[in-house]
């Protein structure tokens, strides 16, 4: 067992100033570095759009969060063979210097304070400082733990019936790894691992995926030290469990943060050995097939197939010799900070501004909404779990709330949008994903919409909608 240091509260003054100090320091952003950031962009979102997604290597390229693009498929797996590393070193170098500005980090936290300072930036976002509370273990005041070098703290805390958000602090002794970033908000891509167990049920060691957000929203304060939230959905979590549990109003909680990774800057795989790459250029030609762009553009539907089977058969013989490429996180694509860090404190629930609305609106197949929770940060959708369908909701005004509601996923930010009144509509999965999205997403959406807009598309392809207007609560 790891041996963990609870971190006094001179200790965490201490680091409180440390993080300050960095704040406050003048880093100017010439020209230049502006320019470079822009081409270093330009480039990892080509890259990006022409990634591969074959099943083997979207598992192992899982956490790219990557936007959907038109590709050429021959020319995405090129692009594979040489890897993102010449993107991803032009865009190191910018996140460095960019994080260090002081415009963005007057929008990063300090230990006490991580909602307060990060709220309005998260992509849940909302007044976190006026619904949270600190997090304090036996009187001590903030919860830190160090372990290995690294000491994380438990900052603050905000529970409503649906969902439990964490404030959070990683400080570690070593720099953080240069990390991948979203593409469309800047932020670092970082993921944990954890159990979570709740006083008020019976089930003990619950995986934090299962109904929890894997990957944290926040910032870099410095080379050292990351700060975000992470929630946990327990309504959701609870209710496609079958079991009925209310959150009471004050309950205990012992969370295990195993590890958090991210994905690596520069590529460490390893290179696809040369003999099984000659023994698929070998089987290409004693089947006729050309191995260029234009030859691959020429082939038919059956030649594609074949072609197809090869490339599967080369990369198949690869992840024998590498199996640890078929898992995530891996050696060869993820750094990690290990752990565990061991907390158990009390949380207080605050159903302030909490509208709860009974649905019960449900086809004949059972597929619909239940029940829906709006909260002062997000919409909360109760209903049957089915992966064959995708659900899309948006709000009064017609516009998509959120980006992959499917499946489980049925909670929704409300930051941005008119939540007076919401539609759900239910899709065909593969129909949504292949056809009806891209209507939303398309460049030209705001001409299309003059004859047919993204609602009305929904209202005539869904299998089942629903309607729900929210009251505001009485005062």
């Amino acid at each position: 067992m790891k041996k963990q240091i609870k971190i006094t509260p001179s200790d965490q003054t201490q680091l409180d100033h440390t993080i300050k100090t960095t704040l406050d320091a003048t880093f100017p952003l010439p020209k230049q570095v502006e320019d470079a950031k822009n081409e270093a962009f330009e480039k990892i979102r080509t890259m990006a759009a022409d990634a591969p997604k074959t099943e083997n290597l979207d598992q192992a390229d899982a956490p790219r969060k990557q936007q959907k693009s038109k590709r050429n498929p021959k020319k995405a797996r090129k692009l594979f063979f040489q890897g993102l590393a010449g993107a991803a070193a032009a865009v190191a170098a910018f996140f460095c210097f960019f994080m260090t500005n002081p415009a963005v980090a007057e929008q990063v936290p300090i230990v006490e304070h991580v909602f307060e300072k990060l709220g309005a930036t998260l992509e849940f976002a909302g007044d976190y400082a006026n619904l949270a509370k600190p997090v304090n273990h036996a009187q001590t005041g903030i919860e830190s733990v160090s372990v290995n070098g690294t000491t994380v703290t438990l900052s603050e805390a905000y529970c409503n019936e649906t969902t439990l958000y964490l404030g959070i602090v990683v400080h570690s002794e070593e720099k953080i790894p240069e990390t991948f970033r979203d593409l469309d908000s800047g932020k670092p891509v970082i993921q944990l691992d954890a159990l979570v167990d709740f006083g008020f049920d019976s089930e003990e060691g619950i995986h934090w995926r299962d109904g929890g957000d894997e990957y944290i929203d926040g910032a870099m304060l410095d080379d050292h030290t990351f700060a975000g939230v992470i929630r946990f959905e327990m309504g959701q979590y609870f209710s496609f469990q079958g079991t009925d549990i209310e959150v009471p109003e004050n309950f205990q909680v012992k969370l295990s943060l195993a590890q958090f990774f991210g994905t690596k800057l520069v590529d460490t795989r390893p290179e696809m050995p040369w003999e099984i790459r000659q023994k698929y250029e070998a089987a290409m030609k004693e089947n006729g097939l050309g191995l260029t762009d234009e030859d691959y553009m020429q082939f038919t539907e059956e030649q594609k197939d074949i072609e197809h089977q090869l490339f599967n058969d080369m990369w198949n013989a690869y992840y024998e010799i590498y199996p640890d490429r078929l898992r995530y996180p891996n050696q060869y694509d993820n750094w990690f900070l290990d752990g565990p860090w061991d907390f158990d404190f009390e949380v207080s629930k605050n159903n302030e501004n909490v509208i709860h609305k009974e649905v019960n609106d449900l086809n004949e197949n059972g597929l619909g909404v239940i029940s829906a929770t709006k909260t002062p940060i997000a919409i909360s959708l109760e209903m049957e779990q089915n992966l064959d369908y995708f659900v899309a909701i948006l709000d009064a005004q017609g516009n998509l709330m959120g980006q992959n509601v499917a499946g489980c996923q049925n909670t929704a930010s409300i930051n941005g949008f008119d939540t007076s009144k919401i539609y759900v509509y239910f899709c065909e999965y593969v129909e949504y994903m292949d056809e009806l999205k891209g209507y939303w997403w398309s460049s030209d959406y705001e001409q299309k919409s003059k004859e047919k807009t993204f609602k009305q598309l929904l209202d005539e392809r869904s299998v089942h909608h629903t309607e729900i207007t929210f009251e505001e609560p009485q005062t």
